[in-house]
């Protein structure tokens, strides 16, 4: 009985420890930067995630393009008769408390994290990719540099100078001062001519 216990605890002991190997594949649902920004279908994926922000509720669809910019020559809200925090919007007036505008996605926060993106799509496919003029990888190049100029122009109308990120974030680059809007725009004319 002694000789049976041991043995079924060496056999137990062998097959844990050869299953190491097999425990230890590499993960299938990632892949390396260099892969994706190298082909132009897994690229394709990467440039249209640049696009989700514009979707999201308090980005583009729920805030800013339905609030923002209402009180024009063309439109007019008046916000005496309905007051609150889309009112606020509408004229200009978004103060500290407005549950719309303080909330960690919003269109401020969403338009850097479409801009983040962009940065990643442009430092990838310029670092693995061959992006020609006439190529898919340089069509790609060129709507990810056009989708964050989008960004810009919209943060710049909005807000004015604020922060200018050309680069994928990096600790040393995590908080950066305001940028003069007129450097931000010579950066994007510079990126699209």
């Amino acid at each position: 009985m002694k000789k049976l216990t041991y043995l079924i605890a060496v056999v137990i002991a062998s097959v844990l420890t050869a299953c190491s190997d097999f425990l230890e594949t590499p993960v299938k649902s990632t892949l390396e930067e260099s892969v994706i920004f190298s082909t132009p279908d897994l690229a394709r994926g990467a440039v249209d995630g640049i696009k989700v922000p514009f979707g999201e509720t308090n980005s583009y669809r729920g805030r800013f393009l339905p609030w923002y910019g209402l009180n024009t020559d063309v439109e007019w809200f008046n916000a005496s008769q309905t007051p609150g925090d889309n009112a606020d919007l509408a004229v200009y007036n978004a103060k500290p408390i407005n549950a719309n505008m303080n909330t960690e996605n919003n269109a401020w926060a969403q338009m850097y994290a479409g801009i983040e993106r962009a940065n990643l799509c442009i430092r990838g496919l310029r670092r693995y990719g061959n992006p020609t003029p006439d190529s898919e990888l340089g069509v790609l190049l060129g709507e990810a540099l056009t989708l964050r100029a989008v960004y810009y122009a919209d943060l710049l109308k909005a807000w004015g100078d604020v922060p200018a990120r050309f680069e994928p974030i990096s600790l040393e680059t995590i908080y950066l001062p305001k940028t003069s809007r007129d450097v931000i725009y010579k950066q994007l004319i510079a990126d699209l001519g």
